[in-house]
């Protein structure tokens, strides 16, 4: 209801009531009711205010170059089929990430992508020695330096870490450990070292060597096979921690790499064939040549060779390489299925030419054969 202010002038008083009830009556008369309002006694104390406005970021704030890349190629293992380069890359304080630029002729760059944060970077404070004992190396102390990155590392249990949960880059050679203690900030003494990860190649490594923590942060670009060998150029133009005041193409520096492949064991090499009938004595039963390299492991692991019909006794076929033999296809007496043997793993390079030849004294009921040599490249 409303609220009037009630004067008498004779007692010098003036009260504010609160209006509960009007009525009128047959003659018009208004009959009103009020009760006593205390409005000071409930009257907000007064604070200063915030500006309405609120906290407004510096968009164009400059966010600084790039610390210089960690550019590298991950072995096949680590891939799904593509071939990539993975990038590490982080900045000051005030450095929000960067665009990924790439270029064949250091001209002309496409845009690859973006890395939208700071990888865990820096260098060893120490050299870590070679290894050739059993995992885990407990003899070794990884010391890192990740101040240019305000890099954080955690520990990890014993399994995590024997799964390569802690997946490291040093120097070329991938690691993990399982106890990463703080020295001083930003410096780390990480222990319970795992080496040689994916079959990277365990070394020494010097103080001052690169360092990263191969995490989600990490950038992940693939390239097509044509790159290999060449050197390309890639620049990072970046942006602040509320993606203002991104730098231009050509104000930034452009780094270059020179592309190995080194990912391109993840795809399969076979080489597959087959013979209707029996065979007669040191038949050619295949000649392959190859167009790119082909490499096949020791024991030729994962081919396979069948037979329509079994062989009464034992009989070898030999497989060559550009005339000397490297291996054997074997189908044992009253066996359809083949086993395999080769002493070494075996490299064709574009133009060898493999051979599977039958033996001097082929077995005559053995018929109706079919291979599958299986390697990579």
């Amino acid at each position: 209801m409303d609220l009037v202010e009630i004067r008498d002038g004779r007692l010098g008083v003036a009260l504010t009531v609160r209006i509960t009830a009007v009525e009128e009556d047959d003659e018009g008369t208004l009959t009103i009711t009020a009760e006593d309002f205390f409005g000071g006694y409930s009257t907000a104390v007064l604070y200063g205010k915030q500006n309405a406005g609120g906290y407004v970021p510096n968009w164009n704030a400059t966010p600084g170059d790039a610390n210089a890349p960690l550019i590298f190629e991950p072995p096949a293992a680590l891939l799904s089929g593509d071939l990539e380069i993975w990038v590490a890359l982080s900045g000051g304080a005030n450095w929000g990430g960067a665009q990924v630029w790439i270029s064949s002729d250091g001209s002309s760059y496409a845009y690859a992508g973006t890395i939208p944060g700071p990888a865990t970077q820096g260098t060893l404070t120490a050299a870590l020695p070679s290894y050739g004992g059993s995992e885990p190396d407990t003899t070794s102390t990884l010391s890192v330096d990740l101040a240019q990155s305000h890099g954080q590392l955690l520990s990890v249990s014993t399994a995590d870490a024997a799964n390569l949960a802690t997946l490291c880059y040093v120097g070329g050679e991938l690691l993990a450990y399982q106890t990463a203690t703080l020295a001083t900030t930003y410096h780390y003494n990480p222990t319970g070292l795992y080496r040689g990860a994916y079959g990277s190649t365990i070394g020494s490594h010097p103080s001052g060597a690169s360092f990263a923590r191969l995490d989600q942060a990490i950038g992940r670009f693939p390239y097509p096979s044509t790159l290999v060998g060449q050197t390309i150029y890639l620049k990072f133009p970046s942006a602040n921690l509320v993606g203002g005041g991104a730098q231009s193409l050509a104000s930034v520096p452009a780094y270059t790499y020179t592309v190995t492949g080194s990912g391109m064991a993840s795809v399969a090499t076979t080489v597959s064939g087959s013979y209707t009938g029996p065979v007669t004595a040191n038949l050619v039963v295949q000649r392959y040549v190859f167009a790119e390299i082909g490499m096949f492991p020791a024991g030729l692991i994962g081919s396979q060779g069948t037979a329509g019909v079994a062989a009464a006794a034992t009989t070898a076929y030999g497989i060559s390489q550009n005339g000397t033999t490297a291996g054997t296809m074997v189908f044992a007496a009253g066996a359809t299925t083949a086993t395999f043997a080769m002493g070494s793993a075996t490299i064709y390079v574009a133009g060898d030419i493999l051979t599977l030849v039958a033996p001097a004294s082929p077995d005559a009921t053995l018929a109706n054969l079919a291979w599958t040599f299986v390697g990579s490249h």
